[in-house]
């Protein structure tokens, strides 16, 4: 099966496409290095020199998600896409409201469409901003080691029921969950087989 990682040199994708390159032969990583140019970033090659060095297996498209043919050449006979590509800074949400939406929301729906026309999986990396200031309502405690919610409701995290509305959410939080209900519609409209992560604040090597 072929797996397409967009965003697949950035921190979460590239843990995606080395996980998926133990398992499968066809691992395509899409990226346009656009947050690795970002201030103070670094070798805006450092994750695919690791996968290259590593992995024989993962292929390099350099491809802007905002690029509906580009993004649509690179799904074809794709399996699986893993929709790791995004802005994923609020604060430049704020001085850059367009941009934001223009990769996280229209960058999305350009995936969706590719993979309709593949009727392939999408699974979505969303974020927990999506819930906006709500949560912010629930009270917490500090344990030792991490903080917990303290209404019991809350044990195993937020539900997937949570209002979102009447919250302020950002404008990165708006493009993010813009695109999270896109993907859960394709799943209603289009019978597309489609998963959405709500993460937050993934930390780790590399």
């Amino acid at each position: 099966m072929k797996v397409i990682v967009t965003g697949g040199l950035g921190f979460v994708g590239s843990h995606v496409a080395e996980h998926f390159a133990k398992e499968y032969e066809d691992v395509v990583v899409c990226d346009n290095l656009s947050r690795a140019k970002g201030k103070g970033a670094g070798d805006p090659c450092h994750n695919w020199n690791y996968l290259k060095k590593n992995f024989g297996n993962i292929k390099l498209d350099i491809v802007d998600i905002r690029d509906f043919r580009a993004v649509r050449d690179a799904s074809k006979g794709a399996g699986l896409i893993i929709h790791a590509a995004a802005q994923v800074a609020v604060t430049t949400s704020l001085t850059d409201p367009r941009t934001d939406f223009e990769i996280n929301a229209l960058g999305t729906l350009n995936v969706l469409e590719a993979a309709r026309l593949e009727d392939c999986t999408v699974v979505f990396c969303s974020t927990n901003k999506v819930y906006g200031e709500n949560v912010n309502a629930i009270p917490i405690k500090e344990n030792t080691t991490r903080y917990h919610f303290s209404d019991l409701r809350y044990v195993n995290g937020i539900p997937e029921d949570f209002p979102i509305d009447h919250s302020g959410h950002s404008p990165y939080g708006s493009s993010k969950l813009a695109a999270d209900i896109y993907v859960q519609d394709y799943a209603h409209t289009y019978g597309l087989k489609t998963g959405v992560f709500r993460m937050s604040c993934t930390f780790g090597e590399r």
